[in-house]
């Protein structure tokens, strides 16, 4: 009895002996794909760019093609510079490419739950089914109504505080998610939340930066008590770590529980409610990180996109005026455009999709992780290797987008409506594969929204300099994981008395 299991088992072994030795010999093979020279130890970290890295990457795609590696320290790193490479593998091979690098600041500052960081696995689909169940592409439009209402308020905000405008937007898109998600009305300055979520959002763009600190390369640093010298890290990463908790802890406190249109928190408490014992309490943290993640994965990604819409605006007065006429056409004045207007609004949906591309928010992408070892086009890429999508390249391409540094929305037209041919950004800027952004149909909605409304009521134009002359402005982006063009100053006022009218109705 004994020998009949033992020689399966064996035999078993062998088998999976076999294919490791064959696969090791299949892939040891191989060449890693070509980039700059790395040096003993430290690899390449003396190449990698300290700013706007994925315009150096489209360069050096120039002189190695298209895939290019790096190695810092013993992490591999892959950069895709063409779309097509970026479907290869990171959509037709996502079996394998749709895990996160373990970032030990992410952990310390208390971020973890921000299933966008989540390793693949379990733990990542839980809380991306919840977050996908209430904004998916047929479940936001449920939101039509507050979109509404966050553009006539920021609209009225605009109107009376305009050199002020990137807080108002800014306050309007914040607004929005946490009316839709907690249904609670935030202050218009000081709001405690919005206090939180800020802090929030401040460190996870600085520790989403794969190798920001130390302590992602020589996690044994983790360690070291916080009172000894060059331990900056853990006091910095222990104050986020007590706002985050804060944020998801009186969010969830004083959500809205009750009215006509329950709000995500209280759909999902609801659930929840049936639940007892240890179920009760994994599916409630499953459901206060997704309600908190809402606002840190779309407040500033989103707002990235209107400073940039307004900065065009202000830069092209003739995309201004092509929109006004379509908009006087087809809304009037005496109404605000809304989502049941799209359709008719081609050149809006076009101004949505250059804004997109013109000036990518994460340029670089959302480093995906390889969980098993690849052959790809003849190279070889290690397991455990980050690959990195290289939005900014492919939405610059000059094939595929000539002229990619001037702000066209024309591109996407083709006899008066939107060409079906012309690759649309927002496959490319939200992410690939089972990791792209679960909350782009929202984003989606809320773009078209807001950049119609303001631009239905006025008039954007550059600020004047003492002598009375236009003061000439440039896109100039910031090297942050999410990126935002620097801010400037420019002219908002009412395109005309109707406009007014409309503004304060």
């Amino acid at each position: 009895m004994g020998l009949s299991i033992l020689l399966p088992v064996a035999c078993l072994v062998l088998v999976i002996l076999w294919k490791y030795v064959l696969r090791r010999v299949r892939f040891g093979s191989l060449p890693l794909p070509p980039g700059p020279k790395s040096l003993p130890i430290v690899g390449n970290i003396q190449d990698v760019p300290a700013t706007h890295p994925w315009k150096t990457y489209a360069e050096w795609s120039q002189k190695y093609g298209d895939i290019i590696h790096l190695k810092i320290f013993r992490q591999h790193m892959v950069i895709l510079n063409s779309w097509s490479d970026v479907s290869n593998l990171l959509e037709k091979r996502s079996a394998n490419y749709s895990s996160r690098i373990h970032l030990e600041m992410i952990n310390l500052m208390g971020l973890d739950f921000v299933f966008g960081v989540m390793p693949y696995g379990p733990r990542w689909r839980k809380h991306r089914r919840a977050f996908h169940e209430h904004f998916n592409q047929m479940a936001v439009h449920v939101y039509k109504a507050q979109y509404l209402h966050a553009a006539q308020k920021m609209l009225r905000y605009l109107y009376r505080e305009p050199g002020d405008f990137i807080h108002w937007i800014r306050h309007a898109t914040g607004s929005l998610t946490v009316s839709v998600v907690y249904g609670n009305e935030i202050a218009d300055k000081d709001d405690e939340y919005v206090a939180l979520a800020e802090h929030c959002l401040q460190g996870f763009s600085e520790a989403a930066n794969p190798g920001a600190f130390w302590v992602d390369f020589f996690p044994l640093l983790k360690y070291v008590p916080a009172w000894m010298p060059g331990a900056g890290f853990q006091r910095k990463a222990a104050v986020h770590k007590k706002c985050n908790d804060l944020m998801k802890e009186s969010a969830w406190k004083n959500m809205v529980r009750d009215g006509p249109s329950l709000p995500v928190a209280a759909q999902l408490a609801e659930r929840i409610s049936q639940l007892e014992g240890d179920a009760r309490v994994e599916e409630e943290k499953v459901a206060k990180n997704v309600c908190a993640a809402a606002y840190s994965a779309g407040v500033d990604t989103t707002l990235s996109i209107l400073k940039s819409f307004v900065l065009a605006m202000a830069m092209h007065p003739e995309v201004q005026r092509r929109a006004q006429n379509e908009l006087d056409s087809v809304v009037g004045p005496d109404r605000l455009p809304d989502l049941s207007y799209r359709s008719s609004l081609p050149y809006i949906d076009a101004i949505v999709k250059e804004s997109l591309r013109w000036q990518p928010v994460i340029s670089l992408g959302h480093a995906h992780v390889s969980i098993a070892e690849d052959e790809y086009k003849g190279y070889r890429i290690p397991r455990g290797s980050l690959i990195l999508q290289n939005t900014w390249a492919i939405l610059h391409d000059p094939v595929e987008y000539p002229d990619p540094e001037e702000f066209k929305p024309e591109r996407f037209l083709k006899e008066g409506k939107l060409d079906p041919d012309r690759k649309d950004p927002a496959t490319v800027a939200f992410g690939a594969g089972r990791r792209i952004c679960p909350g782009r149909h929202f984003s989606d909605l809320w773009l078209f929204t807001s950049m119609a409304s303001i631009l239905h009521v006025f008039e954007i134009s550059p600020a004047l300099d003492e002598t009375g002359k236009p003061v000439e402005l440039a896109p100039r982006m910031a090297s942050n994981f999410i990126s935002h063009t620097s801010d400037f100053e420019c002219i908002i006022e009412p395109r005309s008395k109707s406009a007014e009218a409309l503004i304060l109705s």
